[in-house]
């Protein structure tokens, strides 16, 4: 009776070879095989990473701090662009904007901002609800009337410095567009608006006009036409030092009658500011008692 099969032998079933090789031979030729063996026991197999060092998906923070990735209108950033300034930057425009002799353009660069626009129209509307309501109320004291309060000054003030600041420039920049300017950028037109409503802050603080209590009605409104008067000249000049170069990019003809609907909505703002926030005086509160 025959012994097992000793273990450094290999046996192939009955029937499919008839040799018997010993593997531990020397000399044995196995012939030519296209076998390859690979070492799988890397260090990241170990550790049960993809070899190679491969991943399989971008980190969402990867995704998301990538500058040449488009942002969407439904992403924070997207927004948050807009209002990447310093405070010593909105100072600095809101100066120059009062004093337009340097160009605003070249200082603010590629980086105009909604941050100062937005809460300049913001601190104008609550001064100028402040100042008419105090002036109203110098004026009705002198004359000896009961003055009464109208908080929809404040709503009026409201829509007229943000529809000024955000509505104006979108539709010059569209007039722009549709005459093939090259140069007209909306961030740049609001930005421009927004700066040149600063000088309304100054001109609402002296519209108050003291003088009143010394019962000098004409002066008061004098000051007041002069103050507006002296707001209309330096924030146009602001404007249209700025807005010149754009406005020259379209036709000849377009661009003056362009140059001369700036100026004009311009004044009309003055004469809103003046007519309907400052006409008081003490025979207007007379006679409306």
């Amino acid at each position: 009776m025959a012994g097992p099969t000793p273990a450094s032998s290999v046996s192939a079933p009955r029937g499919e070879y008839d040799t018997l090789i010993d593997v531990d031979a020397e000399g044995v030729d196995l012939g030519e095989t296209d076998l390859e063996f690979h070492d799988f026991h890397t260090g990241d197999n170990a550790q049960g990473k993809i070899p190679g060092g491969t991943r399989m998906y971008d980190a969402p923070s990867a995704i998301e701090n990538d500058p040449n990735r488009p942002l969407s209108i439904w992403n924070i950033q997207f927004y948050a662009q807009f209002f990447d300034v310093e405070t010593s930057d909105v100072l600095q425009r809101c100066l120059y904007a009062i004093y337009p002799k340097i160009s605003f353009v070249e200082t603010v660069g590629d980086n105009p901002d909604l941050y100062g626009p937005f809460w300049i129209a913001s601190t104008v509307v609550l001064v100028l609800f402040f100042s008419s309501t105090l002036a109203g109320a110098i004026a009705s004291h002198v004359a000896g009337v009961r003055y009464e309060y109208n908080f929809g000054l404040l709503s009026a003030a409201a829509a007229l410095m943000f529809g000024y600041t955000f509505l104006v420039p979108v539709i010059l920049w569209g007039v722009l567009k549709w005459y093939k300017s090259e140069h007209a950028r909306l961030l740049e037109c609001v930005s421009l608006y927004g700066y040149a409503n600063t000088i309304w802050v100054p001109v609402s603080l002296v519209s108050i006009s003291p003088i009143e209590i010394f019962n000098f009605p004409t002066i008061s409104n004098v000051v007041r036409w002069v103050s507006a008067a002296i707001g209309f000249a330096v924030s146009t000049t602001f404007l249209v030092r700025n807005l010149y170069p754009v406005l020259n990019s379209t036709e000849a003809k377009t661009s003056r009658i362009l140059l001369i609907a700036v100026v004009a909505g311009h004044m009309a703002l003055a004469f809103v500011v003046k007519l309907v926030f400052f006409a008081y005086s003490i025979e207007d509160n007379e006679v409306n008692d």
